[in-house]
């Protein structure tokens, strides 16, 4: 018999839902900025789906990082993602 495999589940800030933690993206605010994990500090994580759902996600962000300026963090958002998928 296989032995059974746990792996870390995470939950998106957006949808609330649990995932695989490789299967998500994580944030972390430093100073009301959004960035990507740097490997220190609190984060959190957005699943793909709610990634491409802006509305949902910009008031996530906002409540994440504590910050009104959901265009700032719209565009910050969108940087990161550019930034992760041409690595």
């Amino acid at each position: 018999m296989a032995p059974k495999v746990n792996y870390p589940q995470r939950m998106c800030v957006a949808c609330r839902e649990r995932f695989e933690q490789k299967f998500l993206l994580r944030l972390q605010c430093k100073e009301q900025k959004l960035s990507a994990f740097s490997g220190l500090g609190r984060s959190f994580y957005l699943c793909l789906s709610c990634v491409e759902d802006e509305k949902r996600v910009t008031r996530a962000l906002a409540r994440a990082c504590k910050s009104g300026d959901m265009k700032y963090l719209s565009t910050q958002l969108k940087e990161i993602i550019t930034d992760v998928r041409q690595s």
